[in-house]
């Protein structure tokens, strides 16, 4: 009786894990890289981050994060490094001038052409620019 009993949770099991792999095969093939170009944000940008991947895991949608750290003099980069050491899709890229966020459309055309059949939408948020809060998910802006 037990061993009836394990084969039958064994197929629940395995039938949830390829309906939730099915999902998300068919819902991957649009993925959000989100690129938030940070100045100096100590007291935000892990929430930020935090709500975005909060974001992912409740909406099963595939993202990405980038933080663009612009002129930052505070702990705004080692916090960023802490995340992106645990979490792979997490990048931090340090531009100190204003040549790189004047590339932002260049950065954005080399994204959408990546992962094969899969198009990525980037959301480009300068935090700094109230306006572009916008653009985060609804029930996390600070």
């Amino acid at each position: 009786m037990i061993p009836d009993l394990l084969w039958i949770i064994g197929f629940y099991v395995a039938a949830a894990v390829w309906a939730h792999w099915a999902y998300r095969q068919s819902a991957g093939a649009s993925r959000r890289h989100y690129v938030l170009v940070a100045g100096n944000h100590q007291l935000h940008i892990e929430g930020y981050v935090r709500a975005l991947r909060r974001f992912s895991r409740r909406s099963g949608t595939d993202i990405g994060i980038t933080v663009v750290l612009d002129r930052s003099t505070d702990e705004t980069g080692a916090i960023v490094e802490r995340f992106s050491r645990g979490n792979a899709g997490i990048e931090l890229v340090r531009h100190e001038d204003e040549r790189a966020i004047a590339n932002r459309d260049r950065w954005e055309c080399s994204r959408a052409g990546d992962g094969g059949n899969v198009s990525e939408q980037v959301v480009w948020v300068e935090l700094g620019r109230e306006e572009h809060a916008a653009k985060l998910p609804p029930w996390r802006r600070l």
